[in-house]
């Protein structure tokens, strides 16, 4: 699926820094080749492409088969950040999140606590 998935932290109502360790814990097993801030990543079911490696946020696109939506949730949840594909609801991991967005973003928001309920989000939209 070629849909653009952002993964960022917010604090305050502001974008925040992410922790790009917590997230490299998660994605490296995955990663079969990387050049700079992009990886390519592969599961036993399907393979996605992740850029920003190494910064405050991550865009996951080109993503197939499920168990790359659960290593999304997983990174999400480790990084605290929230994830938000084009055209749909802001998904959260962690209720008290919703308070961490902005304004304009607390409207529209889904608590997700796996890849399934993910893609129910993104299927859904």
């Amino acid at each position: 699926m070629s849909l653009d998935v952002f993964l960022q932290a917010f604090r305050d109502g502001d974008a925040a820094p992410a922790d790009p360790a917590a997230i490299a814990a998660i994605l490296t097993p995955f990663i079969v080749t990387r050049e700079a801030s992009f990886a390519s990543l592969k599961t036993a079911d399907g393979e996605a492409d992740c850029y920003g490696l190494g910064s405050d946020s991550l865009t996951i696109n080109h993503a197939s088969g499920r168990i790359i939506w659960d290593i999304v949730v997983n990174v999400a949840k480790e990084a605290n950040l929230a994830i938000m594909p084009a055209g749909c609801a802001v998904c959260i991991v962690d209720q008290s999140a919703r308070n961490h967005l902005p304004p304009e973003l607390q409207d529209d928001v889904i608590y997700v606590r796996s890849g399934a309920d993910l893609l129910d989000v993104i299927h859904g939209s």
